[in-house]
């Protein structure tokens, strides 16, 4: 089978780019890098096992009340937590998680038709060289274009689960049955979690094909055993669509969660590695409530920027030793907000604030609580300037 690979430029980092109180951070949040199995599993499990029943009884039930509406809702809270941890599974390579990665693909990736493969473009949004570029996949100017965007992406989550079922539903078979198909559908069409579709998935000699292709068959298989039984009468069409519902609304929280992790403020190609973490937000309080929107640690997700590496259920006690030890005032400090309503309000008053593309290209644009290394990010060669 053929392969896509797309070579990515060496952007080396200065010693400016870097933070002083870096190595200080590095050294305080040493001993939290070892996963712990036991609570990836725990977790996956009782959330799994909560989301899955709770859709099962809101489906099987008939009618509008109040129970069916909390079924309802804890079914998509719960599944889009589950979902979630195909997050960890892409950062945390490690050999104790293995098994944990293949359970979680066959309990949860394959059921809900988001295989482990649909979220390998994630590494891309972590590197310097691709950053808030074309080549990062989850980024795209909200805070910079008008408020329209983030409605057309909103309202993109309504459609997507449709996409998605035609994707495995037709064109997984005809890649298989057609192989020279097979590496464009990988390329531009198995990153399920992007905002920016200039993107293309990156397809390396050690990447997994073998495995995904058994993902790819699976998730197929899944599509097309609804599709039938509807049609033989075991199902009704109203279980499907309300299947659908559940997915497009798991689909709006993940959208909701993304426009809780950055300002989106970089337009104009690479920025530096403090421009990097500026750009990202922390969300300390209001734990229960940020924890459903932004679930698995990811409202740390500054913190996330500076320790890719850090397993979920270490970044609480890894911001509070940074909170603690690291200078008052420091780029990591300036990262935190105080809650989703705050967030989202930044980001709408920094869309109608945005600067005209004459005064952008001139210099002279103005970004409400825009920091600083953004606001001096170089553009630089093949990615500058994205709108």
């Amino acid at each position: 089978m053929s392969t896509i690979e797309r070579p990515r430029p060496s952007t080396p980092i200065s010693e400016t780019d870097v933070p002083p109180w870096l190595k200080e951070a590095k050294v305080a949040v040493r001993d939290l890098a070892v996963p712990k199995p036991w609570i990836y599993w725990a977790d996956l499990l009782v959330t799994l096992t909560i989301g899955y029943g709770c859709a099962s009884v809101f489906l099987d039930m008939s009618g509008v009340s109040w129970p069916r509406v909390v079924l309802f809702a804890v079914a998509v809270f719960a599944i889009f937590r589950a979902s979630s941890f195909v997050h960890e599974i892409v950062h945390l390579r490690s050999r104790k998680l293995r098994s944990f990665q293949v359970a979680w693909d066959l309990l949860c990736g394959i059921p809900i038709l988001f295989p482990s493969f649909a979220y390998a473009h994630h590494l891309d949004h972590h590197r310097c060289d691709s950053y808030g570029t074309d080549s990062d996949g989850e980024y795209l100017p909200f805070g910079v274009d008008p408020p329209r965007l983030v409605g057309y992406f909103l309202l993109l989550t309504l459609v997507w689960p449709f996409l998605v079922v035609l994707r495995f539903l037709f064109l997984t078979p005809l890649s298989f049955l057609y192989p020279p198909f097979r590496p464009w559908l990988l390329e531009r069409f198995s990153s399920f979690g992007i905002v920016n579709f200039k993107h293309r998935l990156g397809i390396s000699p050690n990447t997994p094909l073998g495995y995904w292709a058994f993902l790819d068959i699976a998730c197929s298989i899944r599509v097309w055993i609804p599709v039938a039984l509807v049609g033989l009468g075991v199902f009704e069409w109203t279980r499907v669509a309300l299947m659908f519902l559940i997915a497009a609304s798991v689909l709006s929280l993940n959208f909701i969660r993304a426009l809780c992790l950055h300002h989106y403020l970089s337009d104009e190609g690479q920025i530096s590695y403090v421009g990097q973490l500026q750009d990202s937000i922390t969300l300390p309080d209001n734990p229960l409530v940020t924890e459903l929107f932004v679930p698995l640690g990811l409202r740390f997700h500054a913190l996330h920027h500076l320790f890719p590496h850090l397993p979920y259920h270490a970044l609480g006690c890894a911001h509070r030793r940074l909170m603690a030890e690291l200078p008052v005032g420091s780029d990591y400090h300036q990262t935190v907000r105080s809650g989703i309503g705050a967030v989202f309000y930044q980001l709408w008053k920094n869309t109608w604030h945005a600067p005209k593309p004459s005064a952008a290209k001139n210099g002279n644009h103005r970004y409400i609580d825009a920091p600083s290394a953004l606001r001096s990010a170089p553009a630089s060669g093949e990615h500058a300037r994205r709108r």
